[in-house]
């Protein structure tokens, strides 16, 4: 199994960080601009793509407020399928914060793992600058075409 991991250092209030992951205008700031994210613990996450025509969708299986967030894949993409995503905020100062990221239980190294590796690298970029300047710029705006 393959993992991808990424750290970054976020000039914000993890409540911000928090909120930035874990409702519509947050993953909208950053991620994408077709979505609809669950609220709440055991509730879905949908993530859309290229005209909705790429779908994921996510279980919330924890969100510990202003701290974690861990989803379970449960329909998209073959290769995400039952994957992890888990997100950890540290905070280490006033408004200054640490991110941890990883997304696990990649079946194989090839395929679409470093492609998708790369790209949750970029995505951290956009979510630090999301966060430090509310400035909306999400990576995936329609029409996109992700392979599937």
């Amino acid at each position: 199994m393959a993992d991808s991991l990424h750290q970054i250092e976020i000039h914000a209030d993890k409540a911000d960080v928090f909120k930035a992951l874990t409702t519509n205008p947050g993953i909208q700031g950053w991620w994408t601009s077709d979505c609809d994210v669950a609220s709440d613990e055991g509730g879905l996450c949908h993530f859309y793509f290229n005209n909705r025509q790429t779908h994921f969708v996510m279980r919330a299986q924890k969100l510990l407020s202003n701290q974690r967030i861990f989803w379970v894949c449960e329909d998209g993409p073959k290769e995400w399928q039952q994957t992890e995503l888990w997100w950890e905020i540290t905070e280490i100062a006033e408004k200054h914060c640490q991110l941890d990221f990883k997304h696990m239980n990649w079946q194989r190294d090839d395929g679409l793992f470093p492609l998708c590796n790369s790209t949750w690298g970029t995505l951290m970029s956009h979510l630090k600058n999301y966060c430090e300047t509310g400035s909306k710029d999400p990576l995936f705006t329609d029409p996109i075409s992700i392979s599937a």
